[in-house]
């Protein structure tokens, strides 16, 4: 009974642990990014964010055209036709 006990202790001082040093890394990991920004470069997957942001930005830019176009087309054929 008491090895229980003991398994369970042990088990939630390592959790701990392991909260620790995942606060740590992500600490570490802001800190980074910060400096990062502040030099004007990027880490290598916000550099990946900002490149499918770009992406998205294209094909949305895009599709916005191709409606005022074909509204176009349908408001010059409702009105002069």
């Amino acid at each position: 009974m008491s090895s229980r006990v003991e398994k369970k202790e042990e088990d939630k001082i390592l959790e701990k642990e392991k909260k620790v040093l995942s606060r740590k890394r992500k600490r570490a990991n802001k800190k980074n990014e910060k400096t990062l920004n502040k030099t004007g470069r990027t880490a290598k997957q916000r550099s990946q964010e900002m490149t499918n942001y770009r992406l998205v930005e294209k094909r949305l830019t895009l599709a916005i055209i191709i409606v005022a176009l074909l509204l176009l087309i349908v408001l010059s054929y409702v009105f002069f036709i």
